[in-house]
C-alpha cells in the first residue's frame, strides 16, 4: 500500500499532466461536433431562408400577375420552382431543431391547401375572395417560417 502511494506521489506531475490532456481532448472533440453541427445548422437556415424568398416571389407572381393574365415566364416553371423551394426548405427544416420541423411541415400544409387559389378570378377578371385568403395564408406561412429559422440562427452558440 505504501508503494502505491510513493509512486503516486513520485508520478503527481505525470499524472495531473495524463488528467490535463485527456480532460483537453476530450473537451476539444466536444467542441469540434458542436461547431460542426452549428455550422450545419446555420447552412441550412440561410439556405431555408432563400427557399422562402423564392416561395415568396412565385406566389406574388401566381397572385399578382397570372391572375390578370399579365405573362411572367412559363407558368409550369413557376409552379414547379415553387413546389421545389416548399420541399427544399420543409425537409432542412426538418434537420434543425424544434420548433423547425413542426413549422416547415405546416408551410407544406399550407402551400398544398392553398397555392392552387392563388390565380383564382372571377367572370371580371377580377381576383377571387378565396385568391386573397390563399394569398394571405401563403404569407403567413412564410412570415411563420422565416421567423421560425431566425429563431433557430439566434439560439446558436
Amino acid at each position: 500500500m505504501a508503494s502505491i502511494r510513493k509512486q503516486i506521489h513520485d508520478n503527481a506531475v505525470a499524472l495531473i499532466s495524463l488528467f490535463i490532456a485527456v480532460t483537453g481532448l476530450a473537451y476539444n472533440t466536444w467542441r469540434n461536433e458542436t461547431s460542426e453541427e452549428q455550422r450545419n445548422i446555420r447552412h441550412a437556415a440561410f439556405t431555408v431562408l432563400e427557399d422562402l424568398g423564392s416561395m415568396q416571389e412565385v406566389a406574388d407572381a401566381n397572385y399578382y400577375f397570372l391572375a390578370q393574365g399579365k405573362e411572367v415566364g412559363n407558368e409550369s416553371e413557376l409552379h414547379l420552382r415553387g413546389w421545389g423551394s416548399v420541399l427544399m426548405a420543409r425537409d432542412l427544416m426538418s434537420l434543425m431543431p424544434e420548433p423547425a420541423p413542426v413549422t416547415g411541415e405546416m408551410l407544406r400544409q399550407t402551400w398544398i391547401d392553398h397555392f392552387s387559389a392563388l390565380d383564382d378570378v372571377n367572370a371580371q377578371g377580377r381576383r377571387t375572395a378565396r385568391a386573397g385568403e390563399a394569398k394571405e395564408a401563403i404569407d403567413i406561412a412564410i412570415k411563420e417560417s422565416r421567423e421560425t429559422v431566425l429563431m433557430v440562427i439566434k439560439s446558436l452558440e
